[in-house]
């Protein structure tokens, strides 16, 4: 926890200050204490003040978390959601910038780029190259390149130079200066586009705005900001093998936007360690039936057929609350169900799942599984715990496969994909199944005993 003290303009009169004001900074919260007898005020859109070896400060979304009471005045306390370091911003709806740069340590494990030469065993030198930006991405609005920076720190005490290398996207307006809240959904969609497909951390290091010639802006985020960890147990596409097209693939993933629902619905686990298997299951049955009703287009009967045949049927009844019923009933009849969805994914379950599992079978209980846990319908041929939680990791990995081809990947790389992944998942299923076994049986011992 790092604690700053300093002044603010008083949230309650911009034209009074409070002094003696603390900001606190730790890896999960940005607070804020302060002395006021003022009721009310839960929420603050923004606090600026100046505090000792910070600087200027903008807290912002700010939310009143408590108080106590001292001999003098209250003292609040206020939790906020962003905290920017540097020019004040006193609206953020009307503050806008022509770039940000953002550093995250998984682009540099995914891309293995270095601007590092080290030949330390044959030349004893150690070089920091210069190096260009790496355009991945251009649009009308805006352009997004990859860059390389280098921290050195020297301690001449003890003979001791450390230098760390990050890996960072320069997001850059192509027209005019873009808000602060664009800049912020532009940085959180290309996370989640870059964890699909890296399967790396993407925890922000640092987030810098710029302005022309003005002071640079910092973003401090609360919190791990990283949508998830890396996982042997999720697809891994390499950067060498997507980098010439990701133009192509990003440019996909902003405009396919119906993608966006079946993702965030598999990232839910990712982010809530703390999600049951159950919901884990069904957030995943919901996304690759989401999936398929947006993307893969397939109707019972030709629409046009199907709405002269739907006027017909309610035209011979002249009950009108029959009438109304009859059309409620018909008005997703023409929606496969979920068995019939899932059927079309039969081929990639073939891919993916062992060789000696029955995949009709393997359908059937998933829709079965489904089925019980919205319907509490019957426990007969549906998972068990252990099986429902690698059912929902072979659903995540056919939406992820699926979301791939529409963004444009390769179907030779999706192939591939869809084996090597199989072939891990197997192997943690198989060692994960033999320990539980085991452990069983020494439980049967223990009682007997």
């Amino acid at each position: 926890m790092e604690n700053y003290i300093g002044k603010i303009v008083s949230p309650f009169n911009e034209n009074e200050s409070i002094d003696f004001v603390r900001l606190s900074l730790s890896n999960e919260t940005i607070e804020i204490e302060l002395s006021s007898s003022q009721r009310g005020f839960n929420s603050i859109k923004t606090i600026i003040g100046v505090f000792n070896g910070f600087g200027k400060a903008t807290l912002v979304n700010c939310k009143y978390i408590g108080m106590s009471i001292g001999a003098g005045a209250d003292v609040k306390k206020y939790s906020a959601e962003y905290l920017f370091k540097g020019d004040f911003i006193n609206n953020p709806e009307l503050f806008y910038f022509d770039n940000v740069n953002i550093e995250m340590t998984g682009l540099l494990d995914w891309t293995n780029i270095s601007a590092i030469k080290n030949n330390l065993i044959n030349d004893k030198k150690l070089i920091i190259e210069d190096f260009d930006l790496i355009e991945i991405y251009n649009s009308d609005v805006f352009s997004v390149e990859l860059y390389t920076s280098n921290n050195i720190n020297i301690k001449r005490k003890n003979n001791q130079i450390t230098i760390k290398e990050n890996i960072g996207l320069k997001i850059k307006s192509n027209k005019e200066d873009i808000n602060v809240w664009k800049f912020l959904n532009l940085i959180k969609e290309l996370k989640k586009i870059f964890f699909i497909l890296s399967n790396e951390k993407t925890e922000i290091d640092s987030t810098t705005f710029h302005k022309k010639k003005e002071m640079p802006v910092s973003l401090y985020w609360t919190g791990n900001n990283s949508l998830g960890s890396p996982s042997p147990l999720n697809p891994r596409i390499k950067f060498d093998d997507i980098k010439h097209n990701l133009d192509e693939i990003i440019q996909n993933w902003f405009e396919k936007k119906d993608l966006h629902t079946s993702i965030e619905l598999i990232l839910e686990k990712s982010i809530n360690n703390k999600l049951s298997r159950e919901n884990y299951f069904l957030n995943n049955c919901f996304s690759i039936e989401t999936y398929h009703r947006r993307f893969m287009n397939y109707k019972l009967f030709d629409r046009t057929k199907f709405k002269s045949i739907k006027k017909g049927i309610l035209e011979s009844i002249e009950d009108n609350t029959i009438r109304n019923l009859i059309e409620n009933n018909l008005a997703h009849i023409n929606e496969p169900n979920f068995r019939k969805r899932l059927s079309d994914f039969e081929s990639d379950f073939s891919t993916l799942l062992p060789n000696d599992w029955d995949v009709e079978e393997y359908i059937r209980k998933i829709v079965k599984s489904r089925n019980y846990l919205v319907h509490r319908s019957s426990t007969k041929n549906i998972f068990n715990n252990f099986d429902m939680l690698y059912a929902s990791i072979y659903i995540e990995i056919i939406i992820k496969i699926n979301v791939y081809r529409s963004l444009g990947i390769n179907e030779s790389l999706v192939k591939k994909l869809l084996i090597e992944t199989g072939e891990r998942v197997k192997g943690f299923y198989d060692s994960n199944k033999q320990r539980r076994f085991e452990n069983n049986k020494l439980k049967i011992k223990r009682i007997k005993n």
